[in-house]
């Protein structure tokens, strides 16, 4: 999403300046070399002890003293206050039994506020709002965003129920489904990635391979499911062992990747990979699955996804990138954002969700959509310029005067 957004507005207007609060400073700094993005920490951390208090301190005396204190304002401070917009690319957020997110979901919106800085919060799925805590923080915070735009219609059902005075809201498809490899701020692993993709190719060849499909574990389901007592990773490595005893070439690929944190899980799909992989070794039957289980950027897994017959999914933006290369899908998630995407396609039935998990009937959906995958790459063609047309008002919005409160 944040590739997505900086390559569609510089294309749009050549010489802009982006100024990226992270979760992950340090390793952005490393990876991302363009001169015209400059990376600031927004660590859980920076935004209790740094960003709020600065921006609070700021946002008064610019208030009573104008514009002029914020030369001397921390760096930080003054991009943001100097920019035209804070755009929140948060995945979810506000949503109903997430509530230890809610004081992170609200600082990344509040020191831009603080600042006069219009804050838009692009495609996002946020609600139900149901809870008290979760009501009550939504109910101070969203309206107070220029606007938000939800990305899909659950999502603005949710909006659209919630009462809340102020609140201004329109529908986007997530901005994702626009990517282009071209956008691409990083280059971790490019030349792994045509290694084993050329591997990939020479097994497709040359063992006469009934298909290939890819798995995307995500860490985020393999921990919900481990806290839960859940089976999420045994049968993940059951299908495996299926597959490969059918004859299909199994391809493991990640979607977000922290390589250097080892075996933290944190938005760090590789871990989970290994462990599936290691107990894949243990198992006689069929070729061993070929694992992507290194750093790679947006484009990289694209790549890797292009290269399949069909794709088994937990990460919601390994979704799109499938959906977004006509790439058959089955889904394996959590919460309404993975059906409401999926349903533009007529492709809702695909979606299973982790915690009610059958091994027989992710077996028998995964085999329909192999024997189906033509029927059902038409269907994704056949929508796919609707979404992606949906996916672009946000952006277009965003080089507005109002930011896009006229189109909602």
């Amino acid at each position: 999403m944040l590739e997505t957004v900086i390559g569609t507005l510089r294309a749009a207007e050549p010489g802009l300046h982006f100024h990226v609060f992270s979760y992950y400073p340090a390793d952005d700094r490393r990876l991302v070399e363009d001169a015209n993005v400059t990376i600031h920490s927004s660590t859980p951390a920076a935004l209790v002890l740094w960003l709020f208090p600065w921006a609070l301190l700021f946002g008064a005396l610019r208030l009573v003293l104008g514009d002029w204190v914020l030369r001397l304002a921390p760096r930080a401070i003054r991009a943001l206050a100097g920019s035209r917009a804070l755009v929140d690319v948060a995945g979810v957020a506000f949503i109903d039994g997430r509530e230890t997110f809610l004081p992170f979901n609200s600082l990344t919106i509040l020191p831009a506020w603080l600042l006069g800085t219009p804050v838009v919060k692009m495609p996002q799925t946020v609600g139900p709002f149901l809870r008290p805590m979760n009501r009550l923080v939504a109910r101070l915070i969203l309206p107070r965003c220029r606007m938000v735009w939800a990305r899909g219609a659950k999502t603005r059902e949710h909006l659209a129920s919630a009462g809340f005075k102020g609140l201004r809201f329109a529908q986007g498809d997530d901005i994702a489904f626009n990517h282009k490899n071209a956008f691409s701020l990083t280059f971790e692993r490019g030349v792994e990635v045509d290694r084993r993709l050329a591997e990939l190719a020479e097994r497709r060849e040359s063992s006469q391979a009934k298909g290939v499909i890819g798995i995307c574990p995500s860490s985020v389901v393999a921990m919900r499911s481990r806290k839960e007592g859940g089976r999420y990773e045994d049968v993940l490595v059951m299908l495996l062992d299926h597959l490969r005893a059918d004859g299909f070439v199994v391809v493991l690929f990640p979607n977000a990747t922290r390589e250097a944190a080892g075996e933290v899980e944190r938005n760090n799909d590789l871990p989970v990979i290994r462990r599936i992989l290691r107990r894949c070794s243990t198992i006689a039957s069929g070729p061993q699955p070929l694992a992507f289980d290194f750093d790679m950027n947006a484009a990289g897994i694209r790549r890797v996804i292009a290269a399949l017959d069909i794709a088994l999914v937990s990460r919601f933006h390994a979704m799109v990138g499938s959906l977004a290369q006509e790439v058959p899908t089955v889904v394996l998630g959590w919460g309404h954002k993975y059906t409401e995407a999926m349903a533009h396609f007529g492709l809702e039935r695909l979606v299973m969700d982790y915690a009610r998990l059958n091994d027989e009937e992710l077996r028998r959906c995964v085999a329909d959509v192999f024997a189906d995958a033509e029927p059902i790459r038409d269907a994704i063609r056949a929508h796919l310029p609707a979404v992606r047309g949906s996916a672009a008002r946000p952006l277009r919005a965003l080089l507005q005067p109002d930011l896009g409160e006229a189109l909602a």
